[in-house]
């Protein structure tokens, strides 16, 4: 393997870690580190010319890829077409074969890097919005909970202290009724006729 793509496959290998690190699940502080790694690396001029010059180059690289396999389209593989004689397998050279594969391995190889990155701006998007939410959740619920729990006592009283206003009420209600009650059936005499 040459040096540029042994470049390219340590630097699919860098993406493949940095996708694992940033999808697992870590403590908040954890992952605020990670998103302001990633901020600090993004507002920097140096890593933005730097990540889209090797963009660049890996496109070309795969566009080049793409176009050599389109001249390979008509070698298929040797192994299967043996034992058909309308191929000629003299034909096909091994230089032609390994040229084929080594296309094959770069398209591979840039195509991953490729939708790696992409992969790896999306997941830090949402990385990011996971965090901001996750902040702002922590925020409202330490100091909401100091408020809510004296209002929510003061609710609470005032609410005590207003049904057993009306308990009161209640027992007044019902104590008038039982005289009345009682009251109607003293007055009537009973007699057998009833």
């Amino acid at each position: 393997m040459s040096i540029q793509m042994s470049l390219i496959f340590g630097t699919l290998l860098l993406q493949m870690t940095a996708l694992l690190v940033s999808l697992l699940p870590l403590p908040l502080k954890a992952r605020k580190a990670i998103v302001n790694i990633a901020e600090s690396l993004k507002s920097s001029k140096n890593f933005n010319i730097g990540l889209w010059f090797s963009l660049i180059l890996l496109g070309l690289q795969f566009a080049d890829c793409f176009n050599r396999l389109q001249r390979f389209s008509h070698i298929g593989n040797p192994y299967l077409l043996v034992s058909s004689r309308d191929i000629d397998s003299s034909s096909i050279s091994y230089d032609q074969l390994a040229s084929k594969f080594y296309s094959q391995r770069n398209l591979y190889l840039t195509g991953a890097v490729l939708y790696l990155t992409l992969a790896i701006n999306t997941v830090l998007g949402i990385l990011k919005n996971l965090v901001t939410k996750a902040s702002e959740y922590n925020k409202i619920s330490s100091h909401s909970t100091e408020e809510t729990e004296s209002s929510e006592a003061e609710k609470l009283r005032s609410e005590i202290k207003s049904k057993e206003a009306s308990i009161k009420g209640l027992k007044k209600q019902i104590e008038g009724l039982q005289t009345s009650y009682d009251s109607l059936n003293e007055s009537k005499p009973v007699s057998k006729e009833d």
